[in-house]
């Protein structure tokens, strides 16, 4: 462990925090302090970089219904008094998801905020992340060197970069309050690592597995007293809120339990074990395996190194039997849990490499090839592969923007539906018309009386599986009339009934 000055504040405590901060603003010509303002650079950097994606994609027409639109109309009818209503399900949004998070987007909303704050803030937490992973890495291992490079890996990692480019998840947003309850933790203070992590609850239901992974760490830590408290407040938050609230809120199955009724289908009592644990074990081989092989690739395999990878594999495998298939290969933000423990882990490795501490009955200090410079070099080297090769950020890949010509007939479009009229959207234009009482993804027409689609904008998966080319040709039979032409877009109105 690094040595601290007798006039330091007690380690761990938010005074210590604060004087990092001032170490920095100082500036001083030594290692740590260029390593500290080298992260806040990079940090800072990368949060506006997100943004600037993220809102150019927007702008793009690049974002989509699902979860973009989804997302902007149920903040938009809370912040109206209409609390988590949406026509995207026939439910309550809480009996799809339990994500309070989106309270404090709706107050945005009514000071007079767009659906591109929820954008800016989701960069803002993920950018800021990488801030106190470095102190947290760093405080492990003693070693600024090891803090930064595990830092600058989150940064570039590209599980991170599909999940900002896949619009807004409030999950997203889970990383800093891991990494600033790690800093806590490995600060052996964890009363502060409770109160830092309790707060992924309010983001979505399922984050209360990061809850329990910190109950794991404070337990393995010696810290009982702890770690029962977290430990009782995340299942407790698991049985009330996804056994109980949700299925009361939607009256019913979801979309999203359906996904594991595979499982179980077909079954008798007594074959139901041995062939729901054969089905979830080819799923989780044939899928899942090799998601969590790239995650765990992108970061050198160094939270492989330590016990603590073990608490990726439960979120990891729960997503993972889910018949989905960017869920079940951890893609997007099904990632986020378990890169964000993958991520835990690797703090606690690099700590055991640099104090040359065993793994297993294997004595690291016997290991020249693990020694530190070569690992936080392989570490950096990996990580800029992984982005070049992986990452929707990288130079290798490029979306379709539209000129300006296209961008100006698709404003004037939009401009022309009347905001009380009912619509079906194709999905990358409906993020734009989404702050409306119903609102629907063509083709699912449900009597709309305004429907828009412009075949040269990307057109999603699910639609063209539902029936996209086939409901558009049959528009005029089902009783909507062209009333618009430009360029590629076309916006069509249902008639009058006699």
């Amino acid at each position: 462990m690094a040595k601290v000055d007798a006039g330091r504040p007690p380690a761990g405590s938010m005074r210590e925090l604060w004087h990092r901060l001032e170490s920095v603003a100082r500036a001083r010509p030594s290692a740590y302090s260029a390593a500290q303002l080298t992260i806040w650079v990079a940090s800072s950097a990368a949060a506006m970089l997100f943004a600037v994606f993220a809102v150019a994609r927007h702008r793009a027409y690049q974002s989509t219904a699902y979860d973009f639109g989804f997302f902007d109309q149920v903040v938009w009818n809370t912040s109206n008094g209409d609390w988590f209503q949406t026509s995207f399900v026939e439910y309550n949004f809480l009996g799809q998801h339990f994500e309070p998070i989106l309270l404090v987007f709706a107050g945005f909303y009514r000071l007079g905020a767009g659906p591109e704050s929820m954008l800016l803030a989701q960069s803002l937490f993920a950018g800021a992340a990488a801030i106190p992973l470095f102190y947290a890495t760093t405080r492990i291992s003693g070693s600024p060197g090891a803090g930064i490079t595990l830092a600058l890996a989150y940064l570039l990692n590209p599980g991170l970069h599909r999940a900002l480019d896949f619009d807004f998840h409030p999950e997203v947003m889970a990383f800093p309050f891991v990494f600033t309850a790690l800093y806590f933790a490995a600060s052996l203070r964890p009363a502060q690592a409770v109160l830092a992590i309790l707060p992924v609850l309010l983001l979505k239901e399922d984050m209360a597995f990061l809850v329990l992974a910190f109950a794991a760490i404070l337990w393995a830590q010696r810290h009982r007293k702890h770690a029962a408290v977290l430990g009782t407040v995340g299942l407790g938050w698991i049985v009330l809120v996804v056994f109980v609230l949700m299925p009361a809120v939607r009256g019913g199955e979801s979309d999203l339990t359906e996904r594991y009724s595979y499982l179980t289908e077909d079954t008798r009592p007594a074959t139901v074990v041995p062939i729901a644990a054969w089905r979830g074990g080819v799923r989780l081989a044939t899928a899942t395996a090799g998601g969590a092989a790239g995650l765990e690739a992108s970061l050198a395999g160094v939270p492989l190194l330590h016990p603590a990878s073990l608490l990726a594999a439960v979120p990891a495998v729960l997503n993972g039997l889910a018949d989905h298939p960017q869920q079940s290969r951890l893609d997007l933000q099904y990632g986020v849990a378990p890169l964000a423990l993958s991520l835990v882990a690797a703090a606690f490795a690099l700590g055991d490499l640099t104090h040359r501490r065993r793994i297993g009955a294997i004595s690291l200090g016997r290991l020249d090839i693990l020694r530190m410079p070569v690992v936080l070099a392989g570490v950096v080297m990996v990580a800029a592969i992984s982005f070049l090769l992986g990452s929707p950020f990288s130079p290798r890949f490029a979306g379709y923007t539209p000129d300006a010509a296209h961008r100006q007939s698709i404003a004037i479009a939009l401009e022309g539906i009347p905001p009380e009229a009912s619509i079906s959207s194709q999905g990358t234009l409906l993020p734009h018309l989404s702050q409306r009482k119903e609102v629907s993804e063509f083709p699912d027409l449900r009597d709309a009386d305004y429907v828009i689609i412009d075949r040269d904008l990307p057109i999603t998966d699910q639609a063209r599986a539902a029936g996209f080319d086939t409901v558009l040709e049959t528009l005029h039979e089902r009783g909507y009339s062209n009333i618009l032409v430009l360029g590629s877009v076309r916006v069509y109105r249902r008639d009058a009934s006699p």
